[in-house]
């Protein structure tokens, strides 16, 4: 592997790490304000996983750790349900569950790169016309055949429905009337994959893209920022930029803020497509960039805004 593009990756996992955990720390806030009983629950739960650890250095791990855990765990997530949040909502929060955003898993004692830092690395080499997403390849099996909470579809006609709206979109840009295209929703719900699909589809019709991450865009968006670096026009001129993982980008002050708002509404004022992936959700979009930026990618007039849905496909091949 090429040591540059391969630090540039792991800073970039840093970076996601970094943001998951500012994620999970806003979530127990949260909790600890809503529901102080829950929360105080939580606490001894961790309590009780700090002892056993501690024992484990000296008369052994207590017999009954299993159970207790079992049970913490079952009131805990019984508690959230009833207070209106998923029952997943105070697990730690990860892209990649299989390294834990590392980038490394361990294979018989070997640290070796995770798929997905070797699915990265082919991407940031100049490999992504190698990459197999498209629309045709698009395997809608792999997603639970059970009905999404409060909806009348199971998750797997839900992801049929996003990926036909998706389809339009390539379809129909630069010249249709959806200008920008916001996939939001949590981990390991398909938005990166189908924001690879429309570029390909977009491409195989003749259309100009650019796919690049969240990350990327700003560090080349801050170069020409402050002078060092003139090559961030084509993200103003290209007929349709796919951009991956915003929220995942490290925030300057307010710089990033005016960058991303400028960007947006420069494409949005020249006519030009934009396609974006997300893990935030629309309120913690709007505390992260501002209602300023926020209205951009929410503006009903000219964009559209998709919500994924249902669980994390990784975590159930898990």
């Amino acid at each position: 592997m090429d040591n540059a593009i391969l630090s540039g990756l792991l800073a970039r996992y840093e970076a996601t790490r970094a943001a998951n955990e500012a994620r999970e720390a806003a979530r127990q806030a949260e909790i600890a304000q809503k529901c102080p009983d829950l929360a105080q629950l939580v606490r001894e739960r961790h309590e009780t996983i700090l002892r056993s650890v501690r024992s484990a250095f000296g008369d052994g791990t207590p017999a009954d750790i299993e159970e207790k855990m079992a049970r913490m765990n079952g009131q805990i997530a019984d508690g959230l349900r009833r207070a209106g949040y998923p029952a997943d909502y105070l697990t730690p929060i990860y892209d990649c569950p299989a390294c834990r955003d590392t980038g490394y898993v361990y294979v018989d004692s070997l640290r070796v790169p995770c798929e997905c830092l070797k699915k990265a690395y082919a991407a940031a080499a100049g490999q992504d016309d190698a990459a197999p997403e498209s629309f045709e390849n698009f395997d809608e099996t792999r997603f639970p055949d059970e009905p999404l909470p409060g909806r009348d579809v199971t998750q797997r006609q839900y992801m049929r429905l996003l990926r036909d709206k998706c389809r339009a979109f390539a379809d129909q840009a630069p010249d249709g009337r959806v200008k920008t295209l916001l996939l939001h929703g949590g981990s390991g719900l398909g938005k990166t994959y189908l924001l690879r699909c429309v570029g390909r589809e977009a491409r195989d019709r003749g259309v100009d893209t650019l796919f690049v991450t969240a990350y990327d865009l700003l560090s080349r968006l801050r170069g020409a920022y402050f002078g060092r670096d003139d090559s961030a026009d084509e993200y103003f001129s290209v007929p349709l930029l796919l951009i991956d993982d915003l929220g995942m980008e490290p925030l300057m002050e307010t710089v990033t803020v005016e960058q991303i708002y400028h960007l947006l509404n420069a494409r949005m004022e020249s006519g030009l497509c934009t396609a974006i992936t997300t893990n935030l959700s629309r309120q913690e979009l709007k505390n992260r960039y501002t209602e300023r930026v926020t209205s951009r990618l929410l503006d009903t007039r000219s964009g559209e805004a998709l919500p994924f849905l249902g669980r994390d496909i990784r975590l159930i091949r898990e």
